[in-house]
């Protein structure tokens, strides 16, 4: 399998500053999309520096009308115990992103359940997707699962993201994007309703990206999970290889009082 890391992830948003130290991403049309207006550093800051940095971003949010904080820290930098209390204290939720990556031929021969259609998205089959989306973005609140809807709305046509939405007995029940690059597919925003899960939906997905990525020149699919979802279990199982982790922190309403 080919070095992967990080970097070879999709990042959604404009490059506002990159540095030696960081990137800064914003987007303005969006400003309610947490991973589309964040921090990316490259080397741990010291704790004063990232306290200044807490307010810089916040004066930077304010200007496009974020309420959030976010940042990512170094891949595979282990962040020892002041930082996590200080995390906590600054009100952050902490997250570990997990990479995860596994062979086209592996992944084309999970099985498949054979009542599953699976369609790419185009104006027909739009809303169905959104559906799918909309359920998946609402835990983070009204406004940002609308947002993130309009922003599909706006780019699906244009970017180059491929979406998939997946029916059973023609009712739109998953949903996920496929990031095409030269080497590499990445699966993102995988979801299936509760309602329909352990029903082979997922691994038929998979299946069809894996055999689109075999027709494509045998690409390695990668995938980013949150080390806390019991999902990487399953991926594990399927035949993914953990590649390396990255702390994410959010806060999002900076509002709140420490």
């Amino acid at each position: 399998m080919q070095q992967l890391s990080m970097t070879d992830i999709y990042r959604e948003g404009e490059v506002f500053e990159d540095t030696d130290n960081y990137i800064i991403y914003l987007m303005p049309s969006f400003p309610l999309k947490y991973y589309c207006n964040t921090w990316i550093y490259k080397r741990t800051p010291t704790i004063p520096q990232w306290l200044s940095d807490i307010t810089r971003q916040q004066q930077l949010h304010v200007a496009q009308q974020s309420h959030h904080l976010s940042f990512y820290f170094p891949e595979n930098e282990l962040l020892d115990e002041q930082w996590m209390t200080l995390f906590k204290n600054k009100g952050f939720q902490l997250g570990v992103m997990e990479l995860y990556a596994v062979e086209s031929e592996t992944l084309q021969q999970l099985p498949v359940n054979n009542n599953v259609k699976i369609k790419v998205v185009d104006q027909t089959t739009l809303e169905d997707y959104l559906q799918i989306h909309y359920h998946f973005a609402q835990p983070f609140g009204e406004a940002f699962a609308e947002e993130s809807c309009q922003s599909v709305r706006q780019q699906f046509a244009d970017d180059h993201i491929t979406r998939l939405v997946a029916y059973l007995n023609d009712l739109p029940v998953a949903s996920v994007d496929f990031i095409e690059n030269e080497s590499t597919i990445e699966i993102d925003s995988f979801g299936v309703l509760d309602d329909y899960q352990r029903q082979g939906i997922g691994s038929t997905i998979q299946s069809f990206i894996g055999e689109y990525a075999v027709l494509h020149g045998n690409k390695t699919i990668i995938l980013v999970a949150d080390g806390e979802d019991t999902a990487k279990d399953m991926y594990l199982k399927q035949g993914y290889v953990f590649l390396s982790f990255a702390y994410h922190i959010l806060k999002t309403d900076m509002t709140q009082s420490e």
